[in-house]
């Protein structure tokens, strides 16, 4: 029995390198169209997971397609993580939009 994906597999901020000043936290679970109180809800999971075989560098790609509660508007939160040796080394996180477009790099987790 496989359970349901939620939104609680993401964190609830991803960082942004601010040069020499640090990093700052951005919010993962808003919307990105900037909507006032627009909380997201999943759709859709996809995942390129298989099995992870802890030898050398491997790429999991992982779609959360998400729609906005106040909008109605739906986007992809695009996680691509680094494994090294079989442990997580980063992730990285790109927003999609509905069309399909690349809206940039989010941050990383």
């Amino acid at each position: 029995m496989s359970e349901e994906p939620t939104l609680d597999e993401l964190p609830e901020e991803v960082f942004v390198a601010l040069g020499r000043r640090g990093m700052e936290g951005i919010p993962l679970k808003e919307c990105a169209y900037e909507c006032k109180d627009g909380e997201i809800e999943l759709v859709k999971k996809t995942s390129t997971l298989a099995e992870i075989k802890g030898k050398g560098e491997e790429k999991i790609i992982e779609d959360y397609l998400v729609k906005c509660s106040n909008c109605n508007r739906e986007f992809t939160i695009h996680c691509e993580s680094r494994y090294f040796d079989g442990e997580r080394f980063d992730t990285k996180v790109n927003i999609i939009d509905q069309t399909g477009k690349d809206l940039g790099w989010l941050g990383s987790y």
